[in-house]
């Protein structure tokens, strides 16, 4: 097996997509989000005053943590009260006008949550990298001296290590029911509404959106055999989302489909011109009635939002640890407060390490798949291909999965696509012109936290499209 490597490593080294903004604006913005409740109890669980590089930065948020976590009032007069370890009473003043200056930020003109939360994934990283590197000068130090014992020194060590405050910035930090209830029940709380069908990202299929409660965070699973349009329905919910959600950014890793032909699926279906005369140039660009006018047309829609979606054309370097790395560096280009990851598709992702046979390799990318979800609190849709033997028209099981490891274990949510090809095709009017469709069945095999169901899809395939039809419940298998 190679050599593992650090992805914090890769991180600090990786080339930026942009100049990135500079620590001082990072510490503001987020001490600025500190005073707004929809991210505060994130930054809250992220992050400690001590990780605060500046000395005004660090006195700041030592007063207004506490006052926060215990949702009082936060204004100059307070903040005197909470300013008590400060001795010098200059030094309190130019403390409580910078307070002022965040304050006014915070209300007149603040970061969005996207930005907040791009930030706050840089800061919680470098916060970490300069603990453990002052951890290992720590341990450097005690094992440098000459006068103690061997014994000595690896006691001293062990006692850096047990410490708790520090560790727990590293390896994350356990806390009882009764230290957590409180925040999530005021995220519970703020997530109620007699309106929302679903919570998640909107798929675009209404009752796909009702049976998983939208793309939450986890691992979707949606196997289909070749030739299905697993990936133009991947595309299809992405291009959706993106269009939407203007806080949603997506990152769709294609390990087979180059970004032309993704293109070419999201410019026929907005265009309803069908993706192979816009792949093969049959067109004539120069009459105003031609369907060239509608590709254009298509295209200036694409490009309100096509600057939230980036696509990663996968090769042998495309592992989990570069998915993580483009998704992480897409969300601080974006400063998108949401996230969508598509994987097309699972099988062949790359790994540094070997294993011993497929299922072995589907096992550790379909578990790292779902740890990059959680950690960055985002859906990852994966494609599965599956064979086309294993999964008959009658559906409602999750043997098709049983060949290719513990996907069937791991998934939140597993979708599997089948095509009845017994079943009657028909055609229908789509943006003025007659288009033929064929029917699709789309399984909720498995739902973590719902109901199974079987959605009737209808596939156009010459301009990249699906539409829902009905939804009923699986069928006995």
């Amino acid at each position: 097996m190679s050599e593992p490597f650090d992805f914090d490593d890769i991180l600090n080294d990786a080339e930026e997509i942009e100049t990135g903004p500079d620590i001082r604006t990072i510490e503001e913005t987020i001490l600025v989000g500190l005073l707004d409740p929809t991210v505060a109890t994130r930054i809250l669980e992220a992050t400690r005053p001590d990780d605060f590089y500046f000395e005004q930065h660090r006195q700041f948020a030592k007063m207004v943590f506490p006052m926060v976590g215990e949702g009082r009032h936060v204004d100059r007069v307070t903040l005197r009260d909470a300013a008590y370890f400060v001795d010098d009473e200059e030094a309190v003043e130019k403390l409580l006008d910078f307070a002022d200056a965040v304050i006014t930020k915070s209300s007149d003109d603040p970061p969005s949550t996207g930005q907040v939360l791009a930030y706050l994934d840089i800061f919680t990283a470098d916060a970490k990298r300069r603990l453990a590197r002052t951890m290992i000068e720590k341990i450097g130090e005690e094992l440098a001296k000459r006068d103690v014992t061997p014994e000595a020194a690896a006691g001293e060590v062990l006692r850096i290590v047990a410490d708790l405050e520090a560790t727990r910035r590293l390896s994350g930090a356990d806390k009882t029911e009764g230290e957590e209830l409180d925040a999530y029940f005021a995220d519970l709380e703020a997530r109620q509404s007699i309106d929302n069908d679903f919570q998640g990202l909107d798929t675009g299929f209404s009752h796909l959106n009702r049976v998983i409660n939208g793309l939450t965070t986890g691992l979707i699973v949606l196997g289909a055999s070749p030739s299905t349009g697993k990936t133009t329905f991947a595309k299809q919910i992405a291009d959706h989302v993106i269009e939407t959600h203007a806080d949603a950014a997506c990152l769709f890793v294609s390990l087979e489909q180059s970004k032309e032909e993704l293109r070419i699926k999201t410019l026929s279906r907005l265009s309803g011109v069908e993706n192979r005369d816009i792949q093969r140039g049959r067109m004539d660009t120069k009459s105003p009635s031609s369907a060239w006018t509608k590709v254009v047309e298509a295209k200036e829609e694409f490009k309100t939002w096509a600057g939230r979606m980036q696509v990663l054309e996968g090769d042998r370097l495309t592992t989990v640890d570069r998915i993580r790395l483009a998704a992480l560096q897409l969300r601080q280009k974006t400063q998108a407060a949401r996230l969508l990851i598509v994987v097309d598709y699972l099988q062949i992702v790359p790994t540094d390490d070997t294993f011993g046979d497929i299922r072995q390799k589907v096992n550790f990318v379909t578990s790292e798949l779902r740890r990059i979800g959680r950690d960055l609190d985002a859906p990852v849709l994966a494609i599965a291909s599956v064979n086309r033997a294993s999964y008959g028209s009658r559906g409602g099981s999750m043997d098709v999965y049983k060949e290719s490891g513990d996907i069937e274990f791991s998934a939140d949510v597993a979708l599997v696509m089948t095509e009845d090809k017994d079943a009657t095709k028909g055609d229908e009017n789509y943006l003025g012109v007659i288009r033929k469709w064929k029917p699709v069945f789309l399984d909720v095999v498995k739902n973590r936290n719902g109901e199974k169901a079987r959605i009737e899809l209808r596939f156009f395939p010459e301009v990249s499209r699906f539409r829902e039809v009905t939804k009923t419940g699986l069928p006995d298998t």
